[in-house]
């Protein structure tokens, strides 16, 4: 029998790190090693060098990210140490240990300003926010650092553990206030490419099995609005509730947001063991295993 992989996991409570953990511990190839803030504080270099170099572990995944984006704006020091300081200090330990070095990263790093295509991996990254800048700074770090390196980047993400540091995710916030009888106004000319965690966890098993480096556009195919992923959200629930669409301007923000950040892939169809499906079956199958579904 082929040794399992080592893997270290930062983040795993988290939103993408409870899936990954959920499924890479099913997996034979895998020996993975959660760790969560309290047992490593990437914004801490010698923390971080003495938990990843206590043993050889072939991958190291961050997914450990401060993602409220708002936020980000007032609180641009937490943002960059832990984004982008955090992402270096990883990136050395990996570099000490000649692990890869996978670091989850965002559609925000886009400007978001065409109407179409989709961004490719090949597109030139050019941030609106302090949270994007974080995250692309956390990019340009690893990549100058780890001498392996593979960056994901998936958005407006979903998943059954929810996002810790929001307070649930989007598809929950929609079902909660549609149950509750809630007027709902969701922005229609925001448009984006949703992700399921679970899907990103398994293309990330897929990527790793594959030996695939770089970067790697992981969201579910197709793109939609804030409203229509909620429209269909609460359709797929069987849930009869009105949702107006609003424009962007009348919901503003701290923080800018990419009015098109929708991403597709050119380097996933040389991986023939996985292939991403469309967000709406994602969503259909999400909300089944929530139990949502009427």
């Amino acid at each position: 029998m082929i040794n399992p992989k080592k893997i270290a996991l930062i983040g795993a409570n988290g939103q993408l790190g409870s899936d990954i953990v959920s499924h890479f511990s099913q997996c034979d190839r895998y020996q993975i090693t959660a760790l969560t803030r309290s047992d490593i504080d990437i914004r801490q270099a010698d923390i971080v060098d003495q938990v990843l170099t206590s043993q050889k572990f072939d991958v190291v995944i961050n997914s450990a990210a401060y993602v409220r984006v708002d936020d980000c704006e007032q609180e641009v020091e937490t943002a960059f140490n832990v984004n982008a300081i955090g992402a270096l200090n990883v990136a050395r330990a990996c570099r000490k240990i000649d692990a890869l070095c996978a670091y989850i990263s965002t559609d925000y790093v886009f400007r978001g300003d065409r109407p179409s295509p989709p961004y490719t991996e090949t597109d030139i990254p050019a941030p609106i926010n302090i949270y994007g800048t974080s995250k692309l700074t956390g990019e340009y770090l690893v990549k100058q650092t780890a001498p392996r390196s593979l960056i994901l980047r998936i958005s407006s993400v979903f998943g059954k553990a929810g996002a810790s540091g929001k307070g649930g995710n989007f598809v929950e916030t929609m079902i909660k206030k549609a149950k509750a009888g809630d007027p709902i106004k969701v922005v229609n000319d925001i448009f984006m490419s949703p992700t399921y965690t679970y899907d990103a966890a398994r293309l990330l098993d897929a990527l790793l099995q594959s030996g695939k480096e770089g970067i790697i556009h992981g969201a579910n195919v197709g793109q939609c609005s804030w409203h229509e992923f909620a429209v269909q959200a609460l359709h797929l629930a069987g849930i009869d509730h009105s949702i107006e669409a609003i424009p962007a301007s009348a919901f503003p923000t701290k923080a800018t947001r990419p009015m098109n950040s929708a991403l597709m892939s050119d380097r996933l169809d040389p991986i023939p063991t996985f292939e991403m499906r469309p967000w709406q079956e994602a969503l259909a199958a999400y909300l089944v295993e929530k139990s949502h579904c009427s």
